[in-house]
C-alpha cells in the first residue's frame, strides 16, 4: 500500500466464497457461530445456510435453550438447507425428550453425520442409559453415526433398520440388543467401520459375510459383571483392521476366520494358545502388523510369515519361548 494514500478499511473476509465461510464457522460451537451472524448480512446468510451444527456440551438445560435449537433447526428446514453434520452432548437428561423432533428435522434435510451423546446418573451415581430416538434408525442419508450413552434396540413399530448409506457406526457406553446387531449386519451393507466400545447386553458378537465393505472393527469390552460377552466370531472377507481389547479377560472364545484381507490385528486380554496362533497366521497370509497384549495363558509362540513387518508382544508374563 502506498504510504501517501489513506488506508481503506475493507471487509475482505465477508467477500470470501460461501463454502469457505462455512468452513470457518464449522470450527465454532453453534452459539458462537450464531453470534457471528450479527456482524453483517453476509454472515447472517452464512449462518442460516451453515451445514454443520455443533451445540457442544450442554450442562444446564433450559426452556430458552430448547427454543433456540427449535428455531435454528426450523429456520434451516424453511430454507431447505442441507445438513452435513449435527452434534449434541446432553449432560442433563431432561433435554433428551426434545431430541426426537430435532432428529426428524435433520433427516428431512438429508443429514450425513450425527453425533449424539447423553450422560445420565441415578442418585447413587450409577450410569443410566438413555432411550434412543427411533427416528435415527430410519435415517437413510446418514454416512456416519456416533452414539454415546443409549439403550439401543430395534424400533418397536416394525423392528427394522433403514441405514442403507451408513459407512461408519461408533457406539460407546451403550446397552445393545442382540437383535439389533443381527439386523445391522443384514441391512447396513455399505458399512466400512464398526466401533463398539464399553458396551453391555451382548453375550456374543458375530460378524459374517453380510457386510462386504467392512474394513475396520474396534471392540472394547467392559469389566465384569457389566460385560456378559462370551463369544467373538469375526468372518468378514474384506476386513483389513481388527482391534479386540478385552480389558478384563471376560470373553471366553474368539474366532477369526475367512478374514483373508486382514493386515493389522490387535489382541489384548484374549485367551490364545500356541496352536491357535499358528493356525491364525496360516489363514492370515496378508497380515502386516500384529500386537499381542496381556495374554496370560500364552506359554509358547510360533509365527511363520513372509509379510509381517511389525510384531509387538507386551505383558505376556508366562511366555517362555518364541
Amino acid at each position: 500500500m502506498d504510504g501517501n494514500n489513506d488506508a481503506v478499511c475493507d471487509d475482505r473476509i465477508s467477500k470470501l466464497p460461501e463454502p469457505i465461510l462455512h468452513h470457518i464457522l464449522s470450527f465454532l460451537h453453534a452459539k458462537d457461530a450464531a453470534r457471528m451472524s450479527t456482524l453483517s448480512k453476509v454472515w447472517d446468510s452464512t449462518w442460516n445456510s451453515l451445514p454443520y451444527l455443533d451445540f457442544g456440551d450442554i450442562f444446564d438445560w433450559s426452556i430458552n435453550l430448547n427454543v433456540v435449537i427449535d428455531q435454528t433447526l426450523a429456520n434451516r428446514k424453511k430454507h431447505k438447507s442441507s445438513m452435513q453434520k449435527f452434534s449434541l452432548c446432553l449432560r442433563h437428561y431432561a433435554g433428551l425428550c426434545n431430541v426426537g423432533n430435532w432428529i426428524k428435522i435433520r433427516i428431512a434435510c438429508n443429514i450425513k453425520e450425527l453425533n449424539l451423546r447423553v450422560e445420565r446418573h441415578d442418585y447413587q451415581g450409577n450410569f443410566v442409559y438413555g432411550s434412543l430416538p427411533e427416528a435415527i434408525l430410519a435415517a437413510k442419508s446418514l454416512n456416519v453415526l456416533n452414539l454415546f450413552g443409549f439403550n439401543i434396540e430395534l424400533p418397536a413399530y416394525d423392528g427394522t433398520i433403514n441405514l442403507s448409506s451408513l459407512q461408519e457406526l461408533h457406539l460407546s457406553f451403550v446397552f445393545l440388543d442382540e437383535q439389533f446387531i443381527k439386523a445391522m449386519c443384514t441391512s447396513c451393507c455399505n458399512l466400512e467401520h464398526l466401533s463398539l466400545q464399553y458396551f453391555n447386553g451382548l453375550t456374543s458378537f458375530q460378524v459374517g459375510d453380510t457386510l462386504p465393505k467392512l474394513k475396520k472393527i474396534d471392540l472394547v469390552t467392559l469389566e465384569p459383571p457389566h460385560s456378559v460377552l462370551q463369544l467373538v466370531d469375526i468372518a468378514a472377507i474384506n476386513l483389513e483392521d481388527l482391534w479386540i481389547n478385552n480389558l478384563y479377560g471376560s470373553t471366553n472364545v474368539v474366532r477369526i476366520t475367512a478374514c483373508k484381507a486382514l493386515k493389522s490385528l490387535y489382541l489384548r486380554g484374549v485367551d490364545v494358545t500356541s496352536n491357535w496362533l499358528e493356525e491364525l497366521f496360516y489363514s492370515l497370509q496378508n497380515l502386516v502388523k500384529f500386537e499381542l497384549i496381556r495374554c496370560k495363558n500364552q506359554k509358547t509362540m510360533k509365527i511363520a510369515s513372509d509379510r509381517l513387518k511389525q510384531l509387538r508382544v507386551v505383558d505376556c508374563h508366562n511366555l517362555i519361548s518364541a
